[in-house]
């Protein structure tokens, strides 16, 4: 899967499916005495696992959300296995999976005519209604936060402007997990070019007459809901431990909210790479090659990159890479503000290693062709091992203001 929202590319064969600082406020006290005193630290951490999820795809990272009915505490529904996506902002819920009885409120345009959406990603669309909820991640919240509902049976006519992007991910099946949680370095998915433009592919005004293309303002947009919350809403931390080189049946990390706003979410020594505040990009060097549209996505299950890098696989993993040995490379990540910092990677066998552990969901070594020469997508293998921070556009952290990426 490639989560990310992009400008669509090329196809890529179906990945896998075949097998597949602390915050505290300072408080003055009457009569002649002083105090200050921290606030309780709100729960800001959930486990995040890799596994075969609801349909066995391979490296997917999963958490569980929970969605309530606008403004109620006891109206609430928890949906686990909820793709996180560091490469796009927004939730995303397959209707099929969400309780009718929650009965989340219809999102409406300036006309008044309800608000749906197409969500393109580099491997396929996902049609559906915008409806309001109430988010829960941990001990955080957000109220009457846009949300996409994919798959939506209200709507069941999809516009030609939105199906020519590629396949379509409208069911669990299709999708591969229950939804996806959007929280990348952008607050809005789509941000002022859909604020100022009717762009077909994005937006839509539906009416008795169909459905046509909108403006929508950045309030009505689908939002990253981590910018939204009380406190801890400058971006996040995703934390795995190393996979081995032969893959692992499953593996825990965690989903902390926050950096550098808790005792557990401090940047520490991790290199800051300032992205492009338009793209949320970066550029790799690799092989002697400059890799400007480069970016890191847990939404992402492999390392994509090159066109024709490796052989291809033509077996079980048709369609990523099969060098004949494992190969150990190297390339430099360079921020717009002009940190470099050196990742080691390796690319195995992709037919080998699927063969040889067929009930294994988390695997370090895989990649495939972006089918873009200017893209390197450091897709989830990326985080195996290390602490990846993501800072949301225009929030301070004490690492500066947003959006960066840093590990």
């Amino acid at each position: 899967m490639m989560r990310a929202m992009r400008p669509p590319l090329p196809l890529v064969a179906p990945l896998l499916v075949a097998l597949l600082c602390l915050s505290a406020c300072g408080g003055g006290g009457g009569g002649g005495s002083s105090s200050s005193s921290a606030p309780p630290a709100v729960q800001n951490t959930l486990p995040m696992t890799v596994d075969g999820g609801p349909e066995d795809f391979a490296n997917l990272g999963f958490v569980s959300v929970t969605i309530c009915s606008p403004g109620s505490s006891t109206n609430c529904q928890t949906i686990d296995h909820i793709q996180v996506d560091t490469g796009s902002s927004g939730l995303r819920i397959i209707a099929s999976v969400l309780s009718p009885g929650l009965a989340l409120p219809q999102q409406t345009d300036s006309a008044g005519n309800a608000l749906a959406e197409c969500a393109q990603f580099v491997d396929g669309f996902s049609w559906g209604s915008v409806r309001i909820a109430d988010i829960r991640l941990a001990g955080e919240q957000a109220s009457s936060v846009p949300i996409q509902l994919i798959g939506d049976p209200s709507f069941p006519t999809i516009p030609a402007s939105c199906s020519n992007s590629g396949p379509p991910e409208n069911t669990v099946a299709t999708f591969g997990a229950n939804g996806l949680l959007g929280i990348g370095v952008f607050v809005q998915d789509c941000g002022p070019a859909c604020a100022q433009n009717a762009t077909p592919g994005t937006y839509y005004s539906c009416a008795a007459g169909g459905c046509v293309p909108t403006q929508t303002a950045l309030a009505k947009q689908v939002q990253n809901p981590v910018a939204l919350f009380a406190t801890d809403n400058n971006g996040v931390v995703l934390q795995f431990p190393a996979v081995p080189s032969s893959g692992l049946p499953s593996v825990t990390g965690s989903l902390t909210i926050g950096i550098g706003t808790q005792s557990d979410n401090g940047l520490g020594g991790a290199q800051v790479l300032m992205v492009d505040a338009n793209t949320g990009n970066f550029v790799t060097s690799y092989n002697g090659r400059a890799y400007p549209n480069s970016y890191i996505d847990a939404g992402s299950s492999l390392l994509f990159f090159e066109v024709g890098a490796f052989p291809l696989c033509t077996g079980a993993a048709g369609g990523l890479y099969c060098p004949a040995t494992t190969q150990n490379l190297a390339a430099t990540l360079q921020g717009v503000n002009a940190v470099n910092a050196n990742v080691n990677f390796s690319v195995a066998n992709a037919d080998q290693v699927v063969a040889a552990n067929p009930s294994f969901f988390a695997f370090s070594n895989l990649a495939g062709p972006s089918g873009d020469r200017s893209t390197f997508d450091w897709g989830l293998p990326f985080f195996f091992g290390r602490t990846v921070f993501t800072a949301i556009e225009g929030r301070g952290t004490p690492g500066g203001t947003g959006p960066y990426v840093a590990f």
